[in-house]
């Protein structure tokens, strides 16, 4: 007698794990990597089935985001990155009052303008939180 047995169906994405990651970041040109590489770590563990390619996009923001804080604010910034079951969060705070605005982006002289538009285009809410010694910049994704 013959039995068969019927194949196994793929796995099932893996769940995004509820977590949070804020750290501080350095001041300066070195802000950017810093963030890049903390947040690649907290993705891959709280967000197991993430596509490189959507994990180079978050990436991305982060960079553009922290790059944003680092030109435009005096002082320390922190990236906070909040996860839940169906959303993503990329915060950075800093000490500067003046909201981000996006303008049209300089592509000849090389002094940006694209970070906003970028996040927006990737599928970001993006927000801007007024906090008491400066504000907070959020890149909210809604997405499992």
């Amino acid at each position: 007698m013959t039995t068969m047995t019927a194949p196994k169906p793929p796995p099932a994405p893996s769940p995004i794990t509820a977590g949070t990651l804020s750290i501080p970041l350095p001041s300066g040109p070195q802000a950017p990597s810093h963030a890049r590489r903390a947040a690649v770590g907290f993705l891959h563990w709280s967000w197991p089935s993430l596509t490189e390619e959507r994990c180079d996009d978050f990436l991305l923001i982060v960079s553009e985001l922290v790059t944003n804080a680092v030109r435009h604010a005096p002082g320390p910034s922190t990236l906070t990155l909040t996860t839940t079951a169906e959303a993503l969060d990329i915060a950075v705070t800093d000490c500067s009052c003046v909201r981000p605005a996006p303008r049209t982006p300089d592509l000849s002289d090389g002094t940006g303008g694209m970070g906003l538009h970028i996040a927006e285009d990737l599928g970001a809410r993006v927000f801007t939180e007024p906090l008491s010694a400066g504000k907070c910049v959020h890149a909210a994704f809604s997405e499992a």
